[in-house]
């Protein structure tokens, strides 16, 4: 059984491939200058914090998941549990203890290496701790209540915009009217689309091995390394991504990759076609529903293509609202071992508030109400469609991984001399 532990910080194959010619360079030719407008990514040497700030952070830290022993943030069900936990719980409380079996006759340990391993002896460990069922809202309570806090958190930055407007004197005339992007914020949404498009031109030697009898996740993963290297060198690609050191850009890779894969599916999904291709790519790269299904299973295949759907067809969301989202997503402070978690926070409320006025400029204000929240809510279904593939990942034998995939993904050889619930390898 794979070890699915928290990241470590090993770069070997996640920045350095002779196989590939990509700048893996750490240093930013930028990195001395002096901060200028037209250096927005410039960050400011730290002065000092707020005490009362600091021991709130520090109280914050202090708190950790009675089931797993991970980070936690607070209270979730009645007990103090980390998010993962806290979605698992919400997942499969509902069905009880009796829906699932142990392997390793219920004496299972509970940590964070683990706690994907039996769904049994997790649960148990939740209701425990004093977690209840009964405050799992349903998923009509819980759509409204997403709604209303996005809705809410909308009007606020609305009425923010509004007032600034107000305060320089740009208001706007007419309620139909679009607003214009700012030089700066032009100038972002160039970047991080440039970098995306540029890293279209990363290719690697491996093809779709279409002419085997039947597609497996281990086929997936090994031709997903090339949507990996292509997120990488985007990544590198961004200012403010090359500002963090390099053990955070590691971690806010290896932490998102499933999810940051995902999302960049749906930008490269043709959907007159109904396969996934990059425009650069040749035909005998393409990706087409059957194989897709084949490798996931139909369960997981369905939840992505819903998913997948959901923005390409629904919310008829272009390149630009895709890779804005992407680069959201890459920015997510949550992610394990962050050490400059408020400037990866910083950045990701940069980028929201970049797609909100991306949104203006192309929409009425009626119309940015109706799609930006739904939006933002996306990236909190997509960790849910994270933690179903984990699971899958988790049942693939990584003998034949690609090494930069097992990186990426922290694939271990399994231990065939015989696992036990304590130490799953």
């Amino acid at each position: 059984m794979m070890d699915y532990r928290e990241p470590h910080v090993d770069s070997r194959y996640l920045y350095d491939d002779s196989s590939v010619k990509m700048d893996l360079s750490f240093e930013d030719s930028n990195s001395n200058t002096m901060p200028t407008m037209a250096n927005p990514y410039h960050r400011p040497m730290d002065l000092g914090s707020n005490d009362l700030a600091h021991k709130t952070r520090k109280n914050k830290e202090d708190k950790y998941c009675g089931v797993c022993g991970d980070r936690a943030l607070g209270y979730n069900f009645d007990a103090i549990s980390c998010e993962s936990c806290k979605a698992f719980f919400r997942r499969n409380a509902p069905k009880g203890l009796e829906y699932f079996k142990c392997p390793y006759e219920e004496k299972c340990k509970m940590d964070v290496s683990n706690r994907r391993f039996c769904k049994r002896c997790r649960l148990r460990k939740c209701f425990e701790i004093g977690m209840r069922k009964e405050y799992i809202l349903t998923e009509e309570e819980k759509l409204r209540k997403r709604q209303r806090i996005e809705e809410n958190r909308l009007i606020q930055k609305i009425r923010d915009v509004d007032k600034t407007k107000t305060q320089s004197g740009i208001v706007s005339t007419s309620e139909n009217r679009l607003r214009a992007l700012e030089p700066d914020e032009e100038y972002m949404i160039d970047e991080v689309v440039g970098a995306y498009r540029q890293s279209l031109e990363v290719s690697i030697a491996s093809e779709l091995p279409k002419d085997k009898p039947q597609m497996h996740m281990k086929d997936l993963v090994n031709i997903a390394e090339l949507s990996v290297r292509r997120v990488i060198d985007m990544a590198k690609k961004i200012k403010s991504f090359k500002a963090l050191s390099q053990t955070d850009q590691i971690s806010l890779l290896k932490g998102g990759s499933i999810e940051l894969l995902i999302l960049r599916s749906v930008i490269s999904f043709d959907k007159e076609k109904n396969q996934w291709l990059d425009p650069l790519d040749s035909e005998d790269h393409s990706m087409n529903m059957a194989n897709l299904q084949e490798g996931e299973g139909a369960t997981l295949f369905a939840e992505h293509m819903k998913f997948t759907k959901s923005l390409a067809i629904d919310l008829k969301a272009d390149e630009t609202m895709l890779i804005l989202l992407l680069v959201i997503s890459l920015f997510s402070p949550d992610r394990p071992n962050i050490s400059d978690k408020s400037y990866v926070c910083q950045e990701q409320e940069k980028y929201a508030l970049l797609l909100l006025r991306y949104l203006e400029s192309r929409y009425s204000p009626y119309t940015v109400r109706a799609i930006y929240p739904k939006l933002l809510m996306k990236l909190t279904d997509i960790r849910d469609l994270n933690e179903e593939h984990s699971h899958v990942l988790l049942k693939v034998n990584p003998e034949g991984i690609q090494p930069l995939m097992k990186e990426v993904l922290d694939m271990n050889l399994k231990d065939t001399t015989g696992a036990n619930c304590d130490s799953p390898m």
